[in-house]
């Protein structure tokens, strides 16, 4: 998991403080508080990795998702979604959106690093 590329993008600053603090040591990670600002920075930019918040103001998560899968540089970056609540219809609906995966809040660090290590090929 050395040196992988991580954003972050949740709307609440304490939420991309806790995740960076998780993966500082082994990650470089990127966070933003808005779909927009990630997806401005993915214009030019390459990540291993996208932690997505569910639920944001403006743009929501899956919004940002489906900008993410429609651009061929960045389609097949991983991207686990954060959100306070996992119903079935919820799981179902992030997997044919094209999630790789969820974590709810607040984030366990092990849940965090397992996902990582899961979905990316520089485990």
């Amino acid at each position: 998991m050395e040196n992988l590329e991580v954003m972050v993008v949740d709307d609440q600053p304490s939420v991309c403080k806790e995740i960076a603090s998780f993966l500082k040591e082994r990650c470089n990670v990127h966070a933003f508080k808005s779909g927009k600002d990630a997806l401005a920075y993915l214009e030019k930019n390459h990540v291993d990795f996208i932690v997505l918040d569910y639920y944001m103001p403006e743009m929501t998560g899956f919004q940002v998702l489906l900008t993410i899968r429609e651009n061929k540089a960045t389609r097949d970056t991983p991207v686990v979604f954060l959100t306070t609540e996992v119903s079935e219809r919820m799981e179902y609906e992030m997997k044919q959106r094209g999630a790789n995966d969820y974590l709810c809040k607040p984030v366990d660090s092990a849940k965090l690093q397992e996902c990582i290590r899961k979905h990316t090929s520089k485990a």
